[in-house]
């Protein structure tokens, strides 16, 4: 809140103390707030389609190389074709990393992270270390009817018998 406009409230709050005291006696009306969940939609969807939770979740340090290799290649295989068909992202950068590029004075902060030995004012010139990600396409489905929303994945239980 800027000062002034708490202040223009304190104003009128001396002016018609009744109302400001009404006002704060009001309980909080029931507001739905939205939140995105967004994210864990999309981790659903990773899960659902390659288990990445799960490879993520889970202690590799007893396995071989040769056996997180044969899990990483599938999961690696299933989890790129959802996030393409889902989100479709390319890289911010046409470069490729250890390309030396000339950044422009204007250039975008959020799009193009500076460091190094940074001195002055741009143009600097530097080597790609990350070509960084954008998004193209966002095109996540809604959800349809009613589900805990920290819920990324339901536990499977089969019932023998």
């Amino acid at each position: 809140m800027s000062f002034i406009l708490a202040f223009k409230a304190f104003i009128k709050a001396l002016k018609d103390p009744a109302k400001a005291q009404s006002f704060l006696n009001e309980s909080p009306k029931s507001v739905e707030v939205s939140r995105d969940q967004s994210h864990l939609h999309l981790l659903a969807l990773l899960q659902q389609s390659g288990r990445l939770v799960d490879f993520l979740k889970e202690d590799i340090h007893e396995f071989s190389d040769a056996q997180i290799g044969a899990a990483v290649r599938q999961i690696h295989q299933d989890c790129s074709k959802s996030l393409e068909e889902l989100v479709t992202i390319r890289p911010l950068m046409p470069e490729k990393e250890g390309t030396v590029v000339t950044v422009p004075k204007g250039y975008d902060p959020s799009a193009i992270k500076i460091s190094g030995k940074v001195k002055g004012e741009p143009p600097y010139s530097g080597v790609i270390v990350h070509q960084g990600w954008k998004a193209h396409k966002r095109s996540l489905p809604q959800k349809m009817g009613e589900q805990t929303s920290e819920i990324i994945f339901p536990a499977e239980i089969e019932v023998k018998g």
